[in-house]
This record gives structure tokens, C-alpha cells and sequence, in this order.
């Protein structure tokens, strides 16, 4: 695991930014990540969250594709997991479960223009253990040039960005 526990500031400033999570990540933990996709296939709107249904626009009855997926270091450590949704693959982007390139990176590859819509961020609890760490999160959209649209909820690794419940600028999920 990389040394490092980002401050309460490199948080918010992770939190507030509307570019590329993935490269803010990469500079701040000075290493590549890549992605693993552990889950994806298509689901009925019903299936999503009500956030991500609006998000997309999608009505009753409509599909989207469901995507879980973490970000992980060159060691293999999670620094985020990640539930994305889109009705219709970006161009640039196969959106195939066997790339191991971030979204955001193969984009930017394709010379796709893209812009993020921060929808909310704050304190969730971190998947996996019983020890039921707090955990800074942030959910978005991205907007794609060729109309597409992705959203993205975003839950990030405490061991790697701090998510103290004393950091004030942080507000726990549907505050």
C-alpha cells in the first residue's frame, strides 16, 4: 500500500473538482491506477438509483447499463469503487468489462470532450469490512460531446483519502 492518507484539504479539493477524478487520484497518490470491473450488464430503470435514473433521463421501463468497478493502484490496493450507469457507450470508449483503462483516461485518448456535473459529495460508509469506516464519496455525471451521458457514485478508500467525521467541510450522505 502507498504511504499516504490525503488531508482533509486534498479531500474537498478532490471532492470539488469537475475534471477527471481518476488523474486528480494519479497525482495526488503520484502512481497510475487502473481499473477492475467486477460487475456489468444491462438492468431495467427501476434497478438504479432514483439520482441515476434522473441523471440519465431515463422513464419507466427503459435499460441502462450497471457497472461496479474499483479504481486500484499498481499494487492492487482500491482506492475507490465506483457504481457507474449509461444508456449509451461514449464514443472512444468500448465500455467493454475487460479494459483495464480508466473512463475518464480512454476518453481523453479518443479526444472525446467531456464535462462533469457534480451532483453531491460528502460521508458514506466504506464496502466491505464490518468496521464501518466513514468515506468520502462523490457522484457526478459526464457529459459527452456526442450526447451521452454517464453517471458515476464514487466511494473512495478512507486508507487513502481522509474522511475523518471531524473534517468540517464534509457532510455526510443526504444532509
Amino acid at each position: 500500500m502507498i504511504d499516504v492518507a490525503l488531508s482533509a484539504d486534498a479531500t474537498r479539493m478532490l471532492l470539488a473538482g469537475d475534471g477527471s477524478t481518476t488523474t486528480l487520484l494519479e497525482a495526488l497518490l503520484n502512481c497510475p491506477l487502473s481499473v477492475r470491473v467486477d460487475a456489468q450488464g444491462p438492468v431495467p430503470a427501476h434497478v438504479l438509483d432514483s439520482r441515476a435514473v434522473r441523471a440519465l433521463g431515463l422513464a419507466a421501463g427503459e435499460q441502462a447499463v450497471l457497472r461496479h468497478s474499483a479504481l486500484l493502484t499498481p499494487g492492487g490496493d482500491v482506492v475507490s469503487v465506483n457504481t457507474v450507469a449509461f444508456t449509451v457507450q461514449p464514443s472512444g470508449w468500448s465500455a467493454s468489462a475487460s479494459d483495464s483503462t480508466p473512463l475518464g483516461q480512454r476518453l481523453r485518448e479518443a479526444g472525446s470532450k467531456q464535462h462533469r456535473t457534480i451532483l453531491t459529495s460528502g460521508l458514506a460508509e466504506w464496502p466491505g469490512d464490518d468496521r464501518h469506516q466513514p468515506c468520502a464519496f462523490k457522484e457526478y455525471v459526464i457529459s459527452c460531446a456526442d450526447g451521452s451521458r454517464i453517471y458515476v457514485f464514487e466511494k473512495f478508500n478512507p486508507a487513502y483519502v481522509s474522511a475523518a467525521e471531524s473534517d468540517r467541510d464534509l457532510e455526510p450522505a443526504g444532509s
